[in-house]
């Protein structure tokens, strides 16, 4: 006669269908929890990537609008950005201006990142005044900016004269040098506190006793910055680098507020050459080639960033 199964070999069996539920669990729903969110992502980011690489490739104007139709004329776009003499500048200004504004973001985010992880008298106000300058609107602090660095009563001249340079009715925006710096000191000063906030996060991540051990060992300040702080920050640098090159890379509220992309355009970055094109000239064709030219070139960086650490790694 058969006996009862005990306790445990019930539960070795486990309770009947429970093996489709643990399917069910591990491969069903968590694609059902993220549906909902895929769908939003897809609605709001993915379709409006999809249409602008499509309107990239046809002349569609102002009457594409309201009939909908628009001309296929291929790779046209991209050719004019490349031949065009303004649009191509914009290309190289883009490139080089954004890559300076990254490396200024970051070496200021670490540097105020360093001093803020050690101890200081007035440590949290600094923390307060660091975060100001995130917490503005772009483009509120882009007019004040621009009134510093006015020719006749701005503060920067004033103070530069004071000190005994030779800056009385320096006119800023007028030589796109001087325009491009003064357009970087305001990027900057608007980037630098998130990398600030989120390497720090990593600083207060590192045992004591790694600092100690390197104290035992002898190694001075920089060493131990570069050898030993710096690599346990490559994860949340990396990250910092790619949001930077992102962000800094289309910027268009502190140009277009400080300059407009002037004088003569000399000051025109890809943002605001996609702008001038879909909106003041209402060519969107053109305008969403600019749009996927600038989304080219932010993959394109990525993928070296992520590239260059991973080479480092193997090694």
């Amino acid at each position: 006669m058969a006996t009862a199964p005990t306790t445990t070999e019930v539960r070795e069996r486990g309770a009947p269908g429970r093996s489709g539920r643990q399917r069910f669990d591990n491969n069903i729903l968590p694609v059902l929890l993220v549906t909902p969110a895929m769908i939003l992502i897809v609605g709001l980011i993915g379709y409006p990537v999809l249409r602008t690489l499509y309107l990239s490739f046809r002349e569609a104007g102002l009457a594409s609008l309201t009939t909908g139709e628009s001309e296929f004329v291929g790779l046209a776009n991209y050719a004019e950005i490349l031949t065009d003499s303004g649009l191509r500048r914009a290309v190289v200004v883009t490139i080089i201006f954004g890559l300076a504004c990254v490396a200024g973001t970051m070496i200021l985010g670490v540097a105020v990142a360093l001093l803020l992880n050690s101890q200081f008298r007035g440590k949290y106000l600094v923390m307060i005044a660091v975060l100001l300058p995130w917490a503005m609107p772009r483009v509120a602090a882009a007019t004040v900016w621009e009134w510093l660095f006015h020719d006749q009563y701005g503060f920067v001249n004033w103070a530069l004269s004071g000190l005994g340079f030779d800056f009385e009715g320096n006119a800023w925006f007028i030589d796109p040098f001087s325009a491009f710096s003064a357009i970087g000191v305001v990027v900057i000063w608007q980037s630098f506190p998130f990398v600030a906030i989120a390497v720090l996060a990593g600083l207060q991540t590192i045992s004591d006793d790694v600092s100690d051990a390197t104290l035992i060992d002898g190694a001075t300040g920089w060493q131990r910055l570069r050898y030993v702080t710096l690599p346990m920050l490559k994860p949340i640098l990396l990250v910092m680098v790619i949001l930077s090159t992102i962000w800094d890379f289309k910027v268009f509220d502190q140009i277009y507020v400080m300059t407009g992309g002037g004088p003569a355009r000399s000051t025109e970055v890809l943002s605001i050459a996609t702008y001038r094109e879909a909106f003041t000239q209402l060519n969107f064709g053109l305008g969403s080639s600019l749009a996927m030219f600038t989304f080219v070139i932010l993959i394109f960086f990525t993928v070296i960033y992520i590239r260059l650490v991973r080479d480092e790694e193997a090694i």
